[in-house]
């Protein structure tokens, strides 16, 4: 099958310099140019779906349109929408690597405030915004307004927890597992265990206790 050439080829804001290499899975990457001058390296197929339109000009612009006055700027559902671009598109906002710096992204629809409210409605008072899977990102289907108990229930267990339950950390120090749990913006010091499976149970407890609703 012959390869097609993208040479000059115009998607979006880009128009396609040269072939400068194949990725690791074999496909072709694409030098272009964009409209606002700079150049980018983009993957042929991103340039076929329509996924890749210019070299972040666009996006940041789209960003830029929703910041508009639409008489909701000092409201706690705006507020919430401000971080949740921060946290993934902002390297220097301190929770980044917990977010964008993992791969965490807002879908295309929601750099819209317009378009965030539609889906979500306004917050409600006491719950902040949560995705259900951890590992995706913000949209209508993977979000909801949470608790902050629902929300703790939801973490997902850290890289540098070995230990595979959330709230339960083996303590070099004292050579044992550490339980702690947090309710109501509190940290709770549960104990130490000599076994892993009597520290998820101490953890399992602790849970029932601070977070079933009563």
């Amino acid at each position: 099958m012959s390869k097609i050439d993208l040479t000059g080829q115009i998607f979006g804001r880009l128009t396609v310099i040269k072939e400068v290499d194949r990725n690791k899975y074999g496909q072709s990457m694409w030098e272009c140019l964009c409209d606002c001058k700079n150049t980018t390296i983009v993957q042929g197929g991103s340039l076929h779906s329509g996924n890749t339109q210019s070299c972040g000009c666009l996006r940041k612009e789209k960003i830029k349109e929703s910041l508009i006055k639409h008489g909701m700027c000092k409201t706690s559902t705006y507020n919430a929408w401000v971080g949740i671009l921060q946290r993934c598109n902002n390297p220097r906002n301190q929770d980044y690597h917990n977010y964008g710096g993992r791969g965490i992204a807002v879908c295309d629809r929601w750099l819209k405030f317009e378009n965030f409210i539609s889906d979500m409605g306004l917050k409600p008072t006491g719950l902040t915004i949560d995705r259900i899977n951890n590992n995706l990102g913000y949209f209508k289907e993977n979000c909801r307004y949470a608790s902050s108990i629902e929300q703790n229930r939801n973490r997902r267990v850290q890289k540098n927890n070995t230990t595979g339950k959330t709230g339960v950390h083996w303590n070099k120090q004292c050579q044992k597992y550490r339980v702690i749990i947090t309710a109501n913006n509190k940290q709770h010091h549960i104990g130490l265990f000599a076994k892993l499976e009597e520290a998820k149970i101490a953890r399992k407890q602790a849970e029932q206790k601070y977070w079933c609703q009563k």
